[in-house]
C-alpha cells in the first residue's frame, strides 16, 4: 500500500524552490494531489508505465494509450472503450471510472438514466449517479490537460480513502484522455524532441516555438472545439456520440492560454452569454466555480472568472452542454508550450501547468458530488421545460430538403440524428412558403422532443444580441449553411402529413440508372447533386472524357421519350473515348451512381429535341485536376486545411501541399490550379514567387484566391481590383474605456448574408435558385468593377440574414461582390470575398468552389461591347 501525503508543508517547500528544481517537482506524484490518501500498490502509476512522472516530458498519444491500457487492466474501477479511429489512425477513447460495482452495471445505469430523463417518466433523476465528462487538451498544442488526465486517472483507480470512494459509489467519470490524439501527438513530438536535458525557459527557443502547421488542430488542421455542433470529423462524432449516449451533468474542457495570463475558469463575461441558456445554468456554474477558487486559493493559484471568454457559441466544448442540460466548464491554464517558459510572472513549467489542471479536475468532483442533487434536479427540470416550451409554441416542425440535391439534405439529416434530433422521412407532398416538399426529398423535425432547444439553436436565424463583442461566430443557422429550402408547420399542417417512422440511421444518397439504350450515344448526369463531383473525379481518373454543359438541352433517352438537362450537366460522349470502353465506362457508372447520388441517363441520339446537339461546342471540355494548395508560413492554417478536407476527404481528389517558398523554383506546370487563402502574402512571397505565379497564370494555370489574399492579386498586379472603404466616424475625441467596445463592434466574427448568383456562370453550375446564403468574418469589401459579365455572386442591397454586422459594415458591404472570375492571359483568376468551406459544414457554399476545379476552362474572356 503506497502513502501519498499533499500538504501545504510540500506545497510551500515547492514554492521555495528555484524554477528549474520546480520544473522537476512533479517527480512525486503526491505533489499534485489535493488530498491525502493510502493507494493500492497493484495499480500502477504513470512512471510505472512510462518511465517518467507526468509533467517531466509530455506523453505522447502512444503512450497515454498505454497507460491507460495498463490502468484498465490493473482496476475493477476502470474500463475502457474505443469510440472512433481519427485521420491518422489513432484510437479514440473513453476511460470509464466509477466504483466496482456500477462497473458491473454501466449499461443499466446508463440506460436507467435516460429514461428517468424522457420527459413525463414520472422517475426522479437525483436517484442515479452524477455523470461528469471530463475532456482534455481538444487543441494539442496545450497538452498540460492530456497530461494530468493520468494522474487524475490514477488517483480514482488506486485511492483508498473513504472521500474517493463515497464519490466514486455516486458518480460516473468519463474521461476522455486527449482529445484531439493526432495534434497531442504532433506537440509531444515536437517539444519532446528539442528539450535538453537542462530545462531552456527562453520563450524564443526552438521548444517553444512550432513551425507550421502549429499541433493545435488535428490532421487536416481543423479547431476541433468548433465542431462539436456541426460534427463533421470523426473526432467529434465519436465525442457527440458519447455525449448523447450518456448525457452528463457537468462537461470539462481543459484548455491552455498565453503564458503571461494566469488560471481562467467559469463563468465567463454575463452580458455574452447566450440568452437561450437557462439563469439556471449559470447559477450552478457559479456555485461550482466557488469549488475551484477554494482549491486554488489553497495552493496559491492566481485565477479570474466572468471576463474575456464568453459563453454564446454552442459549437464550443464548454457551451454545447449549456443548451442540453448539462453544465459546460471551460478552464484555460497559461501555457508553458513545453517544459518551462520565461513569463512576466517568473519562469513557468510544465509540472505547474499540469498541476493546476489536476486541482481543477479534483475540485470539478467535488462539486459535482456536493450538488449531486441540484445538478440532476436541474437536468431533469431542464427538458421538461424545453417539451412544456416546446408545446405552447405554435410551431410544430420544421420541414426540409432540396429537391435537386438529396447528398446535401441527407448530410444535414446526419447531423440532427448525431445529435439526437428526432429526423421522420415526409410522407406526402406540401407546399409552404414557395417551397415545393415531396416525399423522398424532404424530412421532417418535430419540434415536441426533448431536444426542442437544440433544435431552435440550430435551425433558427439569430439577429439580436446581448453584446456586440463575440469570442467566435454570432451565427450558425445550419438551413442557411446548407443552402437547404426550410419551412416551419402549423399544428394543422403537421397533422395533414403523414411523417413516417423516425429515421434510425442515416438514409442513402439515392441515386439511379437508365442505360435501357442498346447503342448509347453518350451518358449524362446532372451537377446539382452534392457528390457529383466525385462521380466526375472517378471518371477523369479512369480516362473518361468529359463535357459540360453550357447551355440547356433536351435530349433523346430511348424508346421515344426525351428529357430537358440544366447548364453544368456532365456530358460522356462515346464516340470521343479513346481510353475507355463503353463496358468499362458503364461499369464505373454502375458501381458509384448510388454511392454518390447521381442519376445517370443514357442517350440515344446526337440530335436533340431542344436547346444544343451533343457535338455542340457549347459542351466544353472537362480536364483532369491537379491542384495544389500553397500552404507554411504566414498561411491562415484552417483555412487551407478546409480546402484539403474538402478536396481530399469529400471528392478523392489528389491535392498537393505546395510550400510557397518553393514558388520560385517549382515546376508549376505540374498544377492546374493554385489555392491562395486568407495570408500575410506581402510578407511571405518574394519578387521570383511572384513572377512565377505571374507567368504561370498568364500561360493558362487557374489562381483561386480567397479573403485578403485577393489584395496580393490586386497589388502585386496579376488582376487589378478595386475595393470599398468602411466610413469612418468623424468624432474628433472619444472616451478611453470605450476603445475595445468599439473596435469590437466593427469586427464580424461571422456571421450569414445573402447573396445574387448568376446562374448562367460556370462557376455557378448545380445551382438551382438564384439566392445564396455565404458566410463571412472579416471586412473587405470588394467592388463590382466594370465588367458585368465576370459577377458571379453579389451582395444583396439589404443582405443581412443572420448574426452581427454593424450598421457602417451593412451599409458598405450592399451591393459589394462576393465572387468574381475573369481571364487573364490564357488563365483565369477565381476570387472569393469570403470562405466558402468554412469549418467544412458550409455545405450550400462547397460547389463555387469545386466549380472553379473543374469549370475554370469553361470561363470565357468577356468585355462590355
Amino acid at each position: 500500500m503506497r502513502a501519498f501525503t499533499s500538504s501545504l508543508v510540500l506545497l510551500l517547500l515547492s514554492l521555495s524552490l528555484l524554477a528549474s528544481d520546480r520544473a522537476l517537482a512533479g517527480s512525486e506524484l503526491d505533489w499534485y494531489l489535493p488530498w491525502a490518501s493510502e493507494y493500492d500498490d497493484s495499480i500502477p502509476t504513470p512512471e510505472d508505465v512510462l518511465g517518467f512522472q507526468p509533467g517531466e516530458w509530455h506523453a505522447s498519444h502512444d503512450q497515454l494509450i498505454r497507460y491507460f491500457e495498463h490502468l484498465a487492466a490493473a482496476s475493477d474501477r476502470v474500463t475502457m472503450v474505443e469510440k472512433e479511429r481519427t485521420y491518422e489512425q489513432r484510437p479514440m477513447l473513453v476511460v470509464r471510472i466509477s466504483s466496482s460495482s456500477n462497473q458491473d452495471n454501466l449499461e443499466e445505469i446508463r440506460d436507467a438514466r435516460l429514461q428517468a430523463l424522457q420527459p413525463g417518466s414520472g422517475e426522479d433523476l437525483t436517484e442515479h449517479p452524477v455523470v461528469n465528462w471530463f475532456g482534455y487538451s481538444i487543441h494539442g498544442d496545450e497538452a498540460s490537460g492530456a497530461n494530468a488526465s493520468m494522474v487524475v486517472a490514477w488517483h480514482l483507480a488506486a485511492a483508498q480513502d473513504e472521500r474517493t470512494r463515497e464519490i466514486l459509489d455516486n458518480t460516473i467519470i468519463l474521461i476522455e484522455p486527449a482529445m484531439n490524439p493526432d495534434g497531442v501527438q504532433r506537440f509531444a513530438t515536437w517539444v519532446n524532441m528539442h528539450r535538453g536535458q537542462t530545462l531552456v525557459a527562453d520563450p524564443q527557443n526552438r521548444e517553444h516555438r512550432q513551425v507550421w502547421p502549429r499541433a493545435r488542430t488535428n490532421h487536416y488542421w481543423f479547431d476541433l472545439n468548433r465542431d462539436w455542433l456541426p460534427v463533421q470529423h470523426p473526432e467529434s462524432r465519436a465525442r457527440v456520440a458519447g455525449f448523447q449516449a450518456w448525457k452528463p451533468n457537468v462537461v470539462g474542457d481543459w484548455h491552455e492560454m498565453g503564458r503571461n495570463s494566469t488560471y481562467f475558469f467559469q463563468p465567463g463575461d454575463p452580458d455574452r452569454d447566450n440568452p437561450r441558456t437557462p439563469d439556471r445554468n449559470f447559477e450552478l456554474t457559479g456555485k461550482i466555480a466557488e469549488f475551484h477558487a477554494d482549491i486554488l486559493d489553497q495552493y496559491g493559484v492566481p485565477y479570474f472568472t466572468r471576463e474575456v471568454f464568453d459563453d454564446y457559441y454552442y459549437g464550443k466544448g464548454s457551451t454545447f452542454p449549456d443548451i442540453q442540460g448539462a453544465i459546460g466548464i471551460l478552464y484555460e491554464q497559461a501555457s508553458a508550450r513545453g517544459h518551462l517558459r520565461e513569463t512576466i510572472h517568473g519562469e513557468r513549467s510544465f509540472t505547474e501547468a499540469v498541476r493546476n489542471q489536476v486541482l481543477t479536475s479534483f475540485s470539478t468532483l467535488e462539486a459535482s458530488h456536493e450538488l449531486r442533487d441540484e445538478l440532476l434536479g436541474f437536468q431533469q427540470q431542464f427538458f421538461e421545460d424545453a417539451m412544456d416550451e416546446a408545446r405552447q409554441d405554435r410551431r410544430k416542425a420544421f420541414v426540409f430538403g432540396d429537391p435537386a440535391d438529396r447528398g446535401r439534405t441527407v448530410e444535414l439529416v446526419e447531423i440532427l440524428l448525431r445529435q439526437d434530433v428526432e429526423v421522420s422521412p415526409l410522407g406526402e407532398s406540401i407546399e409552404v412558403d414557395g417551397h415545393q416538399f415531396r416525399p423522398g426529398e424532404a424530412w421532417v423535425v418535430p419540434l415536441e422532443q426533448p431536444q426542442y432547444r437544440f433544435i431552435l439553436a440550430m435551425m433558427e436565424r439569430q439577429l439580436s444580441f446581448p453584446d456586440t463583442r463575440f469570442y467566435d461566430v454570432s451565427t450558425w443557422t445550419l438551413p442557411l449553411a446548407f443552402n437547404m429550402p426550410t419551412a416551419e408547420l402549423s399544428a394543422r399542417q403537421l397533422r395533414r402529413l403523414d411523417a413516417g417512422q423516425a429515421l434510425d440511421d442515416v438514409p442513402g444518397l439515392g441515386g439511379s440508372l437508365a442505360l435501357d439504350v442498346d447503342r448509347p450515344v453518350a451518358w449524362a448526369f446532372d451537377w446539382a447533386p452534392y457528390y457529383a463531383p466525385r462521380m466526375a473525379q472517378r471518371l477523369l481518373e479512369a480516362g473518361v472524357r468529359l463535357r459540360v454543359a453550357t447551355n440547356e438541352f433536351e435530349a433523346s433517352v430511348g424508346g421515344g421519350e426525351s428529357r430537358e438537362f440544366a447548364r453544368g450537366t456532365i456530358l460522356i460522349p462515346a464516340g470521343l473515348q479513346d481510353e475507355a470502353s463503353h463496358e468499362e465506362i458503364e461499369s464505373i457508372l454502375r458501381r458509384y451512381a448510388r454511392r454518390d447520388g447521381v442519376d445517370v441517363t443514357a442517350l440515344d441520339s446526337g440530335l436533340s429535341r431542344g436547346g444544343i446537339d451533343l457535338g455542340s461546342p457549347s459542351f466544353r471540355p472537362v480536364e483532369p485536376v491537379r491542384p495544389a494548395i500553397l500552404v507554411d508560413d504566414g498561411v491562415h492554417m484552417q483555412e487551407a486545411g478546409e480546402i484539403w478536407h474538402l478536396l481530399d476527404h469529400r471528392y478523392g481528389v489528389p491535392v498537393t501541399l505546395l510550400n510557397h517558398g518553393e514558388l520560385g523554383r517549382a515546376d508549376l506546370d505540374r498544377y492546374t490550379h493554385l489555392f491562395m487563402v486568407n495570408g500575410q502574402w506581402q510578407q511571405q512571397l518574394d519578387e521570383r514567387a511572384e513572377e512565377a505565379l505571374h507567368e504561370w497564370v498568364h500561360e493558362g494555370g487557374t489562381l483561386v484566391a480567397q479573403k485578403n489574399a485577393l489584395q496580393w492579386v490586386s497589388d502585386s498586379g496579376l488582376y487589378e481590383l478595386d475595393f470599398r472603404d468602411r466610413p469612418q466616424g468623424e468624432e474628433d475625441r472619444l472616451p478611453y474605456g470605450d476603445f475595445s467596445g468599439d473596435i469590437a463592434a466593427q469586427v464580424i466574427g461571422g456571421s450569414i448574408f445573402e447573396t445574387h448568383l448568376d446562374l448562367s456562370h460556370p462557376l455557378a453550375y448545380g445551382y438551382t435558385r438564384e439566392k445564396l446564403p455565404v458566410f463571412r468574418n472579416s471586412t473587405r469589401y470588394l467592388e463590382p468593377g466594370d465588367n458585368p459579365y465576370n459577377q458571379v455572386a453579389r451582395y444583396s442591397e439589404e443582405p443581412l440574414l443572420s448574426g452581427y454586422v454593424s450598421e457602417e459594415n451593412l451599409a458598405t458591404m450592399g451591393g459589394s461582390l462576393s465572387v468574381k472570375a475573369d481571364r487573364v492571359g490564357s488563365g483565369t483568376v477565381v476570387l472569393f470575398v469570403d470562405n466558402p468551406s468554412f469549418r467544412a459544414f458550409w455545405f450550400g457554399t462547397n460547389r463555387l468552389l469545386i466549380n472553379s476545379l473543374y469549370f475554370s476552362g469553361a470561363i470565357a474572356h468577356t468585355r462590355r461591347p
